[in-house]
């Protein structure tokens, strides 16, 4: 019987619905055992107000991760005009650099590799999760969340510049997510980590 109840959100708001809209058609007929319409129009409002809160996250993440891709857009090459006056006023290797930011042509870095262990955490609000990982000097990292353990369908991707964590935000409450972490550097690509997983905090 379970099985017939649906379990996703929009589906059992529906359920829920169509559910209120039958028993009041019903009448005195609805059994005095069964749920009142009463709390079945609760519940059915209060999922509602949750689906149109979550798709605003959702909607408002999205824009504000468009945007952040922008203003990277913006910020790289001004950091490439940097790094040429740089080199100009310093050299290629001039130890100067790092007081910019950048990393000195010829500096030893340690060898980019696959990211061996990732912690998944709860994140700091509702709907929220963290990844935290090793760092590997100058790397960044492409993140990638998917609803499913194998990443048919990614929900959703992001490059991180932070030295070894990353915050998903406007995530579904109690679903589970599967992420995982590649670092980059130099035009270099690793192999995805092993994926983490975890549900999300309500």
């Amino acid at each position: 019987m379970a099985s017939r109840i649906k379990k996703d959100a929009v589906g059992l708001r529906d359920q829920l619905s169509q559910t209120i809209t039958a028993a009041t058609a019903l009448g005195l007929g609805w059994p005095i055992q069964a749920p009142t319409i009463a709390s079945l129009t609760a519940a059915r409002d209060n999922l509602t107000t949750s689906i149109n809160d979550t798709n605003a996250k959702k909607a408002a993440w999205q824009v504000a991760g468009q945007l952040k891709g922008t203003r990277v857009d913006v910020g790289f090459p001004l950091m490439v005009k940097v790094d040429e006056v740089l080199t100009v006023l310093y050299g290629a290797e001039g130890a100067e650099k790092n007081s910019f930011g950048i990393v000195p042509e010829g500096s030893p870095l340690e060898p980019l590799h696959e990211l061996i262990e990732i912690v998944f955490t709860d994140g700091p609000l509702p709907g929220s999760l963290k990844a935290d990982w090793e760092p590997i000097d100058g790397a960044a990292y492409e993140v990638q969340w998917s609803t499913t353990s194998d990443f048919a369908v990614i929900t959703g991707s992001a490059i991180s510049a932070s030295a070894s964590d990353y915050i998903i935000s406007g995530l579904v409450p109690g679903t589970q997510y599967w992420m995982h972490v590649r670092p980059t550097r130099g035009g270099q690509t690793e192999a995805w980590s092993d994926p983490a997983t975890r549900v999300a905090p309500v």
